[in-house]
């Protein structure tokens, strides 16, 4: 029996009006961060009116395993999922497979976990630090493990990353089987196309997160951390792009990095970093507005392509001082998205390299790169690979109002970098006691990808689910987290170092035997 009714009854109009047809419909067309924001916030309002007017079904009881949750004023995530399922599914056709995937990840017995006696003013509260994809994901991942508390800070208030990801087999089952993710956006993995914007793949993933009951602010960096002496968790110290609008005390003892690789912040928790390099490359990516006619000739120039299997055509482009090692393209709605492999010696004659340099960091540092050079190169390619000429580079931004630059960028392609260990628990007395600090690494953050591979979102997504493995072996009860530490932790990396070792989907089988001699497989 599913633990949770349908509803299909209840009234499905506010009391204050609005339906929550339209409320639902607004959310799911919503493609600006802000927006999504703003149109979940009213739909959520509406079904605490709903709920608080009509209360819960009388012919249709919810079994005792429902929380009282579903009330007016939901406090966790798993009573905000309750609360939105319980007046949408019966009320609009928006958003059947994502309820009816989240369900069946509820009521299996193998997600669940064994409560035990505990303080029940400690609580499992989470703090996401970085709402890219691998954010998003983990918390997704935490909020699935009914965490009482679920925050994910993300700096920027706009997604403008076009780049693309490759989604492979597993990673497509996981979002379209597993998450429902088409009641998002139809388009996502159909007709075996295996790459999605960064920003898409945002966008379906905080829709996600926000039906399961996740806090996401936007706009909001994280200051500092710090230990509250008094209570058994650390809180926050933020800034935020919209001060009218005041952010609530986050109170955490999980905190996950979803940072990316050039972030700081998990070098200032020690966690170190190790690097390797399989050659010496130089990668420039940019993304052109797509056009809004069908272009001739483009859909053959999709994918990757080598020089050594397409010589007449890199040496055409080598006449025209556009010498490259490899290029790929792809077309998504967001953009006509390229990557390359120029020749250093093509770049330092044109110009985009000021000087030369052995180290291929240095090489590509900001100030021997010539800005309007490098966004002429890669419109000279593009124009070769039937990009048409009034197509412009995207525009990046770093904040709604903020200036933007052209979405063309140079970097050092063959370099690889990752975190030494994806995890530590931190110790301190409290008042009550010892409390725990569990800090966590997900994504880029714990291992940067190797772009010729095209494994950062099935690294990330596996990394997430290590995360959720791990949370699940320490179990509902922080105070107990210090006794399992070195255990829980000597296991993650273990599994991380598989993690490390696959080069492509699917990556991440979970840890597959618990301390407690349980089958955990995620």
């Amino acid at each position: 029996m599913s633990l949770f009714p349908q509803a299909s009854h209840l009234p499905s109009v506010s009391p204050t009006g609005g339906g929550i047809f339209s409320s639902v419909r607004k959310f799911v067309e919503a493609d600006d961060v802000l927006e999504i924001l703003d149109t979940f916030q009213a739909w959520k309002t509406q079904c605490q009116e709903l709920e608080a007017t009509f209360g819960a079904p009388t012919d249709d009881t919810p079994p005792p395993s429902l929380p009282a949750s579903s009330s007016s004023s939901p406090r966790t995530p798993f009573e905000t999922y309750s609360l939105l399922r319980k007046h949408t599914f019966g009320a609009t056709h928006h958003l059947k497979d994502f309820w009816r995937a989240i369900a069946a990840r509820f009521d299996d017995p193998h997600h669940h976990l064994e409560p035990v006696d505990h303080d029940p003013t400690t609580q499992r509260r989470a703090l996401i630090v970085g709402g890219g994809p691998a954010g998003l994901r983990a918390a997704m991942e935490l909020a699935l493990q009914k965490f009482d508390s679920v925050v994910v800070l993300e700096k920027r208030d706009i997604f403008s990353r076009a780049n693309v990801m490759r989604i492979h087999a597993e990673d497509m089952d996981e979002l379209v089987k597993d998450f429902g993710a088409r009641d998002f956006y139809r388009k996502i993995c159909i007709q075996d196309r295996d790459v999605v914007a960064i920003r898409r793949l945002q966008i379906i993933l905080l829709k996600m997160a926000l039906c399961l009951g996740v806090q996401v602010n936007a706009g909001v960096e994280l200051v500092s951390i710090d230990s509250d002496p008094t209570t058994p968790y650390w809180t926050a110290t933020v800034n935020t792009l919209y001060p009218n609008d005041p952010i609530p005390p986050i109170t955490y003892n999980t905190i996950v990095l979803a940072t990316g690789e050039k972030s700081p912040l998990p070098t200032s928790l020690f966690f170190s970093r190790t690097s390797f390099r399989a050659g010496n490359a130089t990668g420039i990516t940019a993304n052109f507005v797509p056009s809004s006619q069908p272009v001739p000739g483009l859909d053959a120039m999709q994918g990757g392509r080598a020089s050594y299997l397409h010589m007449p055509f890199f040496n055409s482009l080598k006449s025209k001082g556009l010498e490259l090692e490899n290029f790929a393209s792809y077309t998504t709605e967001e953009s006509y998205y390229l990557v390359l492999t120029p020749k250093k010696s093509a770049l330092l004659a044109r110009g985009v390299l000021k000087s030369d340099d052995p180290d291929p960091v240095e090489l590509v540092r900001r100030e021997n790169v010539d800005g309007e050079e490098l966004v002429r190169f890669a419109r000279d390619v593009a124009t070769e690979v039937g990009i048409p000429k009034e197509c412009e580079l995207l525009e990046m931004k770093a904040s709604r109002d903020g200036k933007g630059w052209p979405d063309v960028g140079i970097f050092d392609f063959t370099a690889k970098t990752m975190s030494v260990e994806p995890s530590k628990m931190v110790v301190e007395d409290h008042e009550g006691g010892k409390k725990a600090l569990l800090v966590a690494l997900v994504g880029d953050a714990l291992i940067q990808p190797f772009w010729p591979l095209g494994t950062g979102w099935a690294r990330a997504r596996g990394s997430c689910r290590l995360l959720g493995d791990v949370c699940r072996e320490f179990g509902l009860d922080p105070a107990r987290w210090p006794q399992r530490s070195d255990t829980v932790l000597r296991l993650h990396q273990e599994h991380y170092l598989t993690l490390k070792s696959e080069s492509y989907a699917p990556m991440s089988q979970g840890i597959t035997k618990s301390t407690s001699g349980s089958n955990i497989a995620a």
